[in-house]
């Protein structure tokens, strides 16, 4: 189509050929095959002038389009092969969505308007099933993943605080240990919400030979922080809640170090979607702009 396209804008043989930057014989060849394809004369050739017949007048318009159309479609196959078009089906665990998944997902839709994005707040582990199932492209989630067939890359790492009632024991203070924290009753998820978040502080507690007094559970965590300041108890949460205050509420950094938990995006480690890689680019410029 693009060889009678030259052809019929050029209404010259010799012209054409050098135009599509090859000989004129195997040009002629190609127009004589296309119109026996096509089943109809499309040029009126004499030894002085070729001409377009009304069957080639109609065809030049819907060749026009077709080239057109056939470009189109070799540009959107390279784009989605750059991740820059298609489907992101993407998981978050609460935490992420006070954390660092806004800002990514913001800046991932500004590059690429193109992909059709969906985002649904899940379990860390739930995540990790369906991303191991090809069911969800990528996730927020919690480290560690032992999956094997699911990758993982930290993003943050954010230190936990303490939230407590502004008549709390504690509030006074501006830091507190953790040795005063699980001194205290503690309002926190049940493993089965969070379990990396649950496994982790429960983990470092014991290594500094701490056990936290968890009298009650709930959750989400708003409402965990309704209940703080209810006053039935204080609550160790990531820091990124602190800024978003909430009347009656006070925060204090936890003076141990490594006292925290980290947010990391998961993936499929075998064939990731384009897209996937793309937000992974997104994750990785963001975290990296801001490491100091």
């Amino acid at each position: 189509m693009e060889y009678f396209i030259a052809v019929a804008e050029e209404l010259h043989f010799g012209r054409a050929a050098q135009r599509l930057h090859m000989s004129q014989p195997p040009l002629s060849t190609q127009i004589q095959r296309l119109e026996q394809e096509v089943g109809a004369r499309l040029l009126r050739r004499t030894k002085r002038s070729v001409e377009l017949t009304a069957a080639g007048e109609v065809f030049l318009q819907e060749a026009r389009a077709t080239v057109r159309q056939a470009a189109r479609a070799a540009e959107r196959a390279r784009a989605a092969a750059r991740g820059e078009l298609g489907r992101l089906d993407l998981g978050v665990i609460d935490a992420a969505l006070y954390g660092v998944a806004p800002q990514i997902i913001r800046r991932f839709t500004e590059r690429y308007p193109g992909v059709e994005l969906t985002v649904s707040e899940r379990r860390g582990d739930e995540q990790v099933a369906l991303i191991a199932a090809g069911k969800l492209h990528a996730g927020f989630v919690h480290p560690p993943v032992r999956q094997p067939a699911v990758a993982v890359e930290v993003l943050h790492t954010e230190p936990f605080v303490l939230a407590m009632p502004e008549s709390h024991p504690l509030a006074a203070r501006e830091r507190v240990s953790l040795a005063q924290v699980c001194a205290h009753p503690l309002i926190q998820a049940p493993r089965s919400v969070n379990p990396e978040g649950h496994d982790s502080m429960i983990a470092i507690c014991r290594e500094r030979g701490l056990r936290p007094n968890i009298a009650r559970e709930a959750s989400p965590k708003q409402t965990i922080i309704a209940l703080v300041a209810a006053g039935l108890g204080a609550s160790v949460v990531p820091a990124v809640l602190a800024r978003h205050p909430h009347p009656g509420v006070v925060y204090r950094p936890i003076e141990d170090g490594g006292f925290g938990i980290s947010t990391a995006l998961a993936w499929r480690r075998q064939n990731p979607e384009p897209t996937v890689l793309a937000l992974l680019d997104v994750a990785r410029e963001l975290r990296d702009a801001a490491t100091p």
